[in-house]
């Protein structure tokens, strides 16, 4: 059996609120530490290890498609690219907002009116611009290590 949305959506569920806790972890750290400006430095040693453990978040899913659900690879890597979605949507919401009320907060606090609401203006856009490609991104790296998981799990039988 290739693939059945079902068992797909039910294998990365997990993986997915993993990934979203991970995700809110790692805002929440670099919110924390960019109040001073210097420890901001610290996220940079941090982000790629919590992106690390994403990515094996993924990977677990497609892992689990084939060893709980008795998929098979594609239907691996369609759990894959199921949790990157849901996962990116909720993360990439989360940020927008965050992003917006940053965004919000600069223009109350600037001299220039103009200049701020132009500021916005194109801070909006690229807001709305990354949401989808991190969307497209994350899911093809769903897709890819759920994919590889699958096939790390169809080589452990």
């Amino acid at each position: 059996m290739a693939f059945d949305i079902g068992k797909a959506l039910k294998t990365a569920l997990i993986p997915a609120v993993l990934v979203i806790i991970l995700g809110i972890i790692s805002q929440g750290i670099g919110f924390i530490l960019g109040i001073v400006p210097f420890l901001s430095v610290i996220m940079c040693a941090i982000g790629p290890g919590i992106m690390l453990l994403q990515v094996i978040c993924l990977a677990w899913a497609g892992f689990k498609a084939v060893k709980e659900a008795q998929m098979d690879l594609v239907g691996g890597a369609l759990s894959g690219g199921i949790a990157g979605v849901i996962s990116s949507v909720v993360l990439g919401v989360i940020s927008a907002v965050l992003a917006v009320l940053g965004i919000g907060a600069n223009v109350v606090g600037s001299d220039s009116l103009g200049g701020a609401a132009i500021g916005a203006g194109i801070g909006i856009v690229a807001i709305v611009i990354g949401l989808v490609v991190g969307i497209i991104f994350w899911t093809v790296v769903g897709l890819v290590m759920g994919a590889i998981g699958s096939f790390v799990a169809g080589m452990k039988k």
